[in-house]
């Protein structure tokens, strides 16, 4: 069973594309990967869907959402 209220206090934000592309890829999955590499295990990743990637640190209660943007 999943501990949804425990999953509650851990807050996500979404964060707005860029206005001007420079033509590089999205670095933040890359940042969140490499800020929560410390934690070890207690980093999940989960797929949704095709292209949607969740990653939730458990130890730092940090969670983000990689996904391409759509305009």
């Amino acid at each position: 069973m999943a501990d949804t209220s425990g999953m509650l206090r851990y807050g996500a934000r979404v964060v707005e594309p860029p206005d001007e592309t420079t033509g590089d890829e999205d670095l933040s999955f890359a940042v969140f990967s490499l800020t929560h590499a410390e934690c070890g295990d207690d980093v999940l990743e989960v797929r949704i869907g095709e292209r949607i990637l969740l990653e939730w640190c458990m130890a730092c209660a940090a969670m983000q959402v990689f996904g391409p943007y759509e305009r």
